[in-house]
């Protein structure tokens, strides 16, 4: 379509547009913090998400060893839309309107918008996999997770016998996750008096090789973190059912499991296919290098939802972070009608990935390293980027008061 590749020019700017955000993920998040004032002078902001707070998901394995609280790791929605001068709407969306511009919430009206902006994240697909829906946890969304898993954490401790966990998925979320879990679980059955073999763990991927997204250094390195932990792996099995107590591969191999965890093969939010916005194979919004959408002009998508066209952009929470800043300028330039920035993402960035406790494996470029430094350090670079949405707080409420 003609709006999305060439911005109309010369048009009166009109006194106020509708920016409408959908969902509150890290780029919505971290563009409403950098969202420049004068884009009030165009436009009034609403957000409309689920959830009022955002959890943090690079500090999840932490929540469940208990090193951090709740409040640590989640982003209060709320007090950041005082301080970027937002709406907040809470509910669940179920469509949009593209041709009447309206977002459709559960119970309540439409809303209205002449700029809308898409960052739903993704959740592990158990939807394509018969059975997985009925049997498994998934690790998103986070607050569903973690109720799954103190489940079968009491489960364990009630059953006080042997105890299969997989997990599939292979990337840095499946890896994280069962590290955590390793650790977690055993020191529980210890503390118990029980014995912290009675717990097993296997990690089930379809792929050659686990973290075949990152640095070859540190997937060698968690490789032989696994075999040290006793850890089961398996690799090129791809599950494609899910029975009660046995997931069953493409080659037929049956893995047997009393608790079963999800993070494979992010998918987007259903109600995407239903509206007229061009998507790529796994339903996720296709956009050009400045955000906006190939098909609709003023529709933006960043982060998981986004897909690139012409170039790989990692399904990575720096990754949304970074499209965040170019994200917030391109919403106040499309308010003002002005051509639009593209977003360059890094070739190169650091990789922290937790081992469990206090461990972590790190690589940057072609070095890997791991330790428990290398944990000291993204515990503060984790701590530190939530603790710049707390300091909004105080801010947010001077906004509202003045």
């Amino acid at each position: 379509m003609l709006g999305a590749s060439k911005r109309r020019q010369g048009e009166r700017v009109a006194p106020t547009k509708e920016i409408v955000l959908i969902g509150a993920g890290l780029a919505h998040a971290n563009a409403l913090r950098a969202m420049c004032k004068s884009v009030h002078d165009h436009a009034r902001l609403t957000v409309v998400t689920r959830q009022p707070r955002t959890p943090y998901a690079a500090m999840l394995p932490g929540l469940m060893a208990g090193i951090y609280s709740s409040d640590d790791i989640h982003i209060e929605i709320a007090a950041l839309c005082r301080f970027a001068g937002a709406k907040l709407v809470l509910g669940e969306v179920s469509g949009i309107d593209l041709d009447a511009r309206r977002v459709f919430c559960e119970g309540r009206d439409p809303i209205r918008f002449d700029i809308l902006s898409i960052d739903t994240g993704s959740t592990p697909n158990t939807h394509d996999v018969p059975g997985a829906n009925a049997h498994a946890v998934a690790i998103k969304p986070v607050d569903k997770f973690l109720a799954g898993f103190e489940a079968a954490r009491a489960r364990l401790l009630q059953q006080r016998g042997a105890t299969k966990f997989v997990i599939v998925g292979g990337g840095a979320s499946g890896v994280e996750l069962i590290c955590t879990m390793e650790r977690v679980l055993r020191a529980d059955l210890k503390r118990e008096g029980l014995d912290p073999a009675a717990v097993t763990f296997t990690l089930l991927t379809r792929k050659a090789a686990i973290l075949d997204m990152f640095s070859r250094g540190l997937a060698a390195r968690f490789e032989k973190i696994l075999v040290a932990r006793g850890i089961e792996v398996v690799t090129g099995k791809n599950a494609r059912r899910v029975a009660a107590g046995a997931v069953i591969t493409d080659c037929g191999t049956v893995v047997p499991y009393d608790e079963l965890f999800w993070t494979v093969e992010a998918s987007a939010a259903p109600w995407l296919g239903d509206t007229d916005l061009a998507l790529d194979e796994r339903g996720f919004i296709e956009v050009q290098p400045t955000m906006e959408s190939t098909s609709h002009a003023d529709v933006f998508a960043a982060g998981d939802v986004a897909s690139f066209i012409g170039r790989t952009v990692p399904k990575a929470g720096i990754y949304a972070v970074r499209q965040s800043v170019v994200l917030a300028e391109n919403l106040r330039l499309a308010a003002e009608r002005a051509p639009l920035k593209p977003f360059i993402p890094q070739k190169h960035y650091l990789q922290l990935i937790t081992a469990g406790e206090h461990y972590a494996v790190g690589a940057r470029g072609g070095l890997s390293f791991e330790g428990r430094w290398v944990w000291h350090l993204k515990d503060r670079i984790d701590r530190g980027f939530v603790a710049g949405f707390k300091k909004l707080a105080p801010m947010a409420e001077m906004v509202k008061s003045a």
